[in-house]
């Protein structure tokens, strides 16, 4: 069996175990470094379902990839540093669509579908479907109207965190969320040019990162007691410095089971839930990051072994239609 793994140069951390985990399984993993695509890599598509990938492991039949693992997608950034940015722009976008295009044809099994990821980042349709299964979300506002804002939080009349709708970058480096202070408040005009997601600040207690790898869910917890006045907005700040303060946890049955659900409903095999627990003992979902980064936690979990599980397809796949 063929697993290919799209991935990127930095990406070992994350990759080794799967790949270990796979070939434990007697599948044949293949990386393709999408930095390396267009360029070192070669893709040649020869008519329905026919043609091949030219890896550095050798030529690998476009007919032969049984799954694909889409660990991380990041098509172009090998490009020569000479080509004008315009010209890496398109070659870039050329070269993910090619690449994609190529492998959708074929009879390969996804973790996950790329239009499946983009329809499951959508973090709206994610606060409906978690209602809809049982799940608590915080009051939210998503808008570019300051008015509105304003009107949010005064109502609420109680701490609001801003954070944004993609993983947004300015200069390199991550717009961790916040709580809103009163200078936010005044110079809330801002938003008219770019619209955020406001809500309440829930109390926090621990704070969760939940993995699904197909059907099953691994569960740690971070107690706030462990994070300085920052990081309790936003564990991320120091999340390097936390990593081996996190501790395997069990979920309540409902919340499992509604986190089950919640997956059921996105059709996606592979992610991570962050949510927290309040002093008064609620569980709340916050937002699900979909190909989220979570194998830091393999220390707890076996969340490789239960991944290479469902792209082999012996055990474990949520159903999703795509593989009986």
């Amino acid at each position: 069996m063929n697993v290919l793994v799209l991935t990127r140069p930095d990406d070992d951390y994350a990759c080794a175990d799967v790949v270990r985990a796979l070939r434990d399984r007697g599948a044949t993993p293949w990386h393709l470094d999408t930095h390396a695509f267009p360029g070192a890599l070669g893709l040649t598509w020869t008519g329905p379902g026919e043609g091949w990938l030219d890896l550095p492991d050798g030529r690998l039949a476009l007919a032969d990839i049984d799954a694909v693992w889409a660990r991380r997608i990041e098509v172009g950034r090998g490009l020569p540093p000479h080509l004008p940015e315009a010209v890496r722009r398109a070659c870039s976008a050329e070269g993910h669509a090619v690449l994609l295009g190529s492998l959708a044809d074929t009879d390969a099994f996804w973790v996950d579908p790329p239009d499946r990821v983009r329809h499951a980042r959508n973090k709206a349709l994610q606060l409906r479907v978690a209602r809809q299964v049982g799940l608590e979300v915080p009051q939210t506002l998503e808008t570019n109207d300051p008015a509105q804002a304003r009107a949010f939080i005064a109502a609420l009349g109680r701490p609001v965190i801003a954070k944004m709708y993609t993983d947004a970058r300015i200069q390199g480096g991550t717009i961790y969320t916040n709580v809103l202070s009163p200078d936010d408040v005044t110079a809330l005009d801002a938003l008219q040019a770019c619209p955020m997601i406001l809500q309440e600040a829930v109390p926090k207690a621990t704070e969760l990162r939940v993995v699904a790898a197909g059907a099953r869910l691994f569960a740690a917890e971070l107690p706030h007691t462990d994070l300085d006045d920052a990081s309790r907005v936003d564990w991320r700040r120091t999340g390097a410095q936390t990593l081996d303060r996190w501790q395997a946890t069990e979920l309540e049955p409902d919340v499992a089971a509604a986190l089950g659900r919640f997956y059921d409903r996105l059709g996606v095999q592979y992610s991570s839930a962050d949510l927290v627990r309040t002093p008064d003992g609620r569980t709340v979902l916050l937002e699900s990051n979909v190909v989220g980064e979570s194998f830091w936690l393999q220390a707890h979990h076996p969340v490789a072994e239960a991944l290479a599980d469902v792209l082999v397809g012996t055990a474990g796949a949520r159903r999703t239609g795509d593989r009986p």
